[in-house]
């Protein structure tokens, strides 16, 4: 909550400058990743090895990657922090597609709201033009961004591998052993729209393994079992390469697919996995800058809290209107974008 809180005072920059906003609660957003990567290499011993072709700033991709557990995001930060490369790195976003309850968390939910992510309904009629807006607005700001999304839709489970194999038996596919077969629906409009809007640079396979203990779900993190290594591969795919219809991207997604399956097998089978570059940040003084900084700032905001009233009406205010906004408009980062078309009209 100490980091949503930080998000507040921000809030006047809107009624300025949406791009201005956007690039300070970007930033903000980053900062804070840093300091997951910092807990988990240097204090739960987790190792993130990452290799392939650096994510750049001055680019805006599209990200797919395979759903093992529902404790992925974790490893995500890091795998972001060591793979993002070029200048202006400290505030190129990288936003999640995420499925709609997870925007009512109090805390995370909220901060995810204010750094502008996706939320999906999975009701196709409507997320259809949720991921429209977000595009045309992403699009008209002009800055650029990674959007990531799970083409799988959930985490591979024995209950979801049992649906991916029944699936692929009605369509004549084969079966797969360590991935679920992609629903092709989202990442071929995002895909397509963006192509069309001349705002998609490259498409970024992200391929994730768990060599040693796997982190099904959220108590096995609590409990202090962290995986020792976590293997990520980043392969990309420039615009140039990527098909311009909606069959041809559904069928690009569907190899990419089966390449992962095949890739992760042969892992499971020799420990050999995909080669490429090593992509590892070597500045540490970030690291512990973002370790120092938010271990402390709970202790400095409750100072603020208790010491000042208008702090405590800046904290309040903007929770009850963060609140008003997440029951009638579907989320913060829909007002957002209504702000600015509003702004436009007039």
């Amino acid at each position: 909550m100490a980091g949503y809180a930080m998000f507040c005072p921000l809030l006047p920059l809107l009624f300025i400058s949406n791009k201005f906003y956007r690039t300070c609660t970007d930033a903000l957003f980053t900062f804070w990743q840093f300091y997951p990567t910092v807990l988990l290499e240097l204090l739960c011993g987790c190792e993130i090895q990452v290799s392939g072709d650096a994510i750049q700033t001055d680019e805006t991709s599209l990200i797919v990657m395979n759903h093992r557990t529902r404790t992925d995001w974790n490893f995500l930060w890091p795998t972001m922090y060591h793979s993002i490369s070029g200048s202006g790195k400290f505030k190129f976003a990288t936003k999640f597609v995420l499925k709609d309850v997870i925007r009512h968390i109090p805390g995370p939910g909220w901060v995810m709201q204010l750094a502008c992510f996706v939320y999906i309904k999975r009701c196709w009629g409507l997320d259809k033009l949720t991921l429209g807006k977000a595009i045309d607005y992403f699009s008209e700001l002009g800055y650029k961004y990674s959007l990531l999304v799970f083409p799988e839709g959930t985490d591979f489970t024995d209950s979801t591998k049992a649906k991916s194999d029944n699936f692929a038996r009605k369509n004549g596919l084969e079966s797969y052993d360590f991935v679920l077969h992609p629903r092709t629906t989202g990442f071929v409009f995002l895909a397509k729209k963006m192509l069309e809007k001349k705002a998609l640079d490259a498409v970024y396979d992200v391929t994730l393994v768990y060599p040693d203990l796997v982190p099904q779900n959220e108590a096995i993190l609590l409990k202090g079992n962290f995986p020792k290594l976590v293997k990520v591969h980043l392969a990309r795919y420039p615009s140039a390469v990527l098909p311009k219809t909606e069959a041809g991207l559904c069928d690009f997604l569907q190899k990419r697919w089966l390449d992962k399956e095949r890739t992760l097998r042969e892992y499971h089978s020799t420990t050999q996995f995909l080669h490429g570059r090593i992509l590892k940040s070597e500045n540490r003084w970030e690291l512990l800058l973002a370790l120092f900084f938010w271990t402390l700032l709970p202790f400095f905001v409750t100072y603020l809290l208790c010491v000042y009233w208008w702090y405590r009406f800046v904290i309040l205010g903007h929770t009850v209107f963060l609140i008003i906004v997440n029951v009638t408009m579907g989320g913060f980062q829909n007002f957002e974008i209504w702000w600015y078309h509003l702004r436009r009209k007039n």
